[in-house]
């Protein structure tokens, strides 16, 4: 999954109902800290690269995205929060903790079984709705759409805020199209090339800048707007 990982983002126990525990750039962060650690393993050659099991694509992701590792990522960002963010208490502890694990959840639906229980793990999951690439396009953008619905319902701001978040869905529809359905199109077809995109360094950068992007972005946004109370 992709831009789908970003809907549990507006998740909050006190979304709603006045002051946010956690603000949605930190989800952003939170919901896609596993592949922000993907892409630095991806930069120092601990990751990366494809290897083709009959027709289907199979990532290397052993570190990042074992059932495993995910759980102490999810520990790790919690704690992380909870030290920066004192005042949110174990409240902010387990909401981040199951924003960063919504990932491996999310992951678990849409991946090919290329998720390992842990590092060396023989057995690797995933349900595999990547092999039918229209509809994971529709389940991830359905769902980056009813969050920014439901985020636009639960807070006010000026006109251009809207227009500014529009904006924003927009750009990650298509970047969900161009780098994940496309991609899985050729998959489909049979005709995918798994050295056509990029790899190593470059692909970990330009993850991380889409990352960093995305949670600039809607840190702009989010400063613009307020909870509605």
């Amino acid at each position: 999954m992709f831009m789908g990982h970003y809907g549990p983002a507006v998740w909050d126990t006190q979304r709603g109902k006045g002051e946010v525990l956690v603000p949605l750039w930190v989800g952003f962060l939170a919901v896609q800290l596993i592949d922000v650690i993907w892409a630095v393993l991806v930069i120092f050659g601990i990751e990366g690269g494809v290897r083709m099991t009959g027709n289907e694509p199979l990532s290397n992701i052993p570190y990042s995205h074992s059932l495993i590792t995910a759980l102490l990522w999810s520990a790790v960002g919690g704690f992380l929060f909870k030290l920066f963010r004192p005042k949110a208490g174990m409240k902010g502890f387990w909401v981040v903790f199951a924003l960063v694990f919504s990932h491996w959840i999310f992951d678990l639906i849409v991946h090919r079984p290329d998720l390992p229980l842990w590092p060396g793990s023989q057995v690797e999951l995933g349900l595999g709705v990547w092999n039918w690439p229209i509809l994971a396009f529709i389940l991830e953008i359905g769902l980056l759409l009813a969050a920014f619905l439901y985020w636009m319902r639960v807070t006010t701001g000026p006109k251009f805020s809207v227009i500014a978040l529009s904006a924003l869905f927009v750009f990650m529809v298509v970047i969900q199209f161009i780098f994940i359905t496309i991609p899985g199109l050729h998959v489909q077809a049979g005709t995918f090339d798994p050295n056509s995109g990029p790899q190593g360094v470059a692909l970990g950068l330009s993850a991380i800048f889409t990352y960093v992007f995305l949670i600039a972005a809607i840190a702009w946004i989010e400063k613009r707007r307020s909870p509605k109370l």
